[in-house]
């Protein structure tokens, strides 16, 4: 029975004081650190996710789902210089969850959580997250929302928005 195709990415996080707001925010770099089979470079360092640029495949031993896991590094800079862990966002659940995964409407809009028979995040071991794309609406595009908390300051909650591109066709 053919498996379910693996990516496996790297998360770095940079946060910083914003003295504009008084508020925290953050960059986030990304990339591939394995795939199984090899799919090209098909992840920005901006995280734009686009599976429709993989490589074809072998349908006798991958099928058309590509479960994708997510590892956090990076840290924090606080307003008085301190640098601190950051982390993902203790659930996966609600709109601060640790991985977020929105809808994108026919305008661009990605303001509603997508649908779980689509895509389904769960939490594997250690600071990772793993979403797993399903093939039922392989034309569908989402964005996956990154949450980050800073424990240091009671968990603040930072995100980014990334886009997941799931446009399908034959054997990629």
């Amino acid at each position: 029975m053919p498996q379910d195709r693996t990516l496996s990415i790297l998360c770095t996080f940079n946060g910083f004081y914003r003295p504009s707001d008084g508020g925290y925010g953050g960059t986030m770099t990304y990339a591939i650190t394995s795939a199984n089979p090899d799919m090209g470079a098909i992840v920005a360092s901006t995280g734009e996710i686009d599976i429709d640029n993989a490589p074809a495949f072998d349908p006798s031993v991958y099928n058309a789902r590509v479960d994708i896991t997510f590892t956090l590094a990076g840290n924090c800079t606080l307003q008085n210089g301190t640098v601190v862990p950051v982390s993902w966002a203790p659930d996966l659940s609600g709109d601060q969850g640790a991985m977020v995964l929105m809808d994108v409407d026919q305008n661009g809009n990605h303001s509603h959580p997508a649908h779980s028979d689509d895509v389904e995040a769960k939490w594997i071991a250690g600071n990772r997250v793993e979403i797993e794309v399903d093939d039922k609406n392989e034309n569908k595009n989402y964005y996956y929302r990154p949450g980050i908390v800073v424990p240091a300051l009671n968990n603040y909650y930072i995100s980014c928005d990334p886009p997941l591109v799931n446009r399908q066709t034959t054997n990629k």
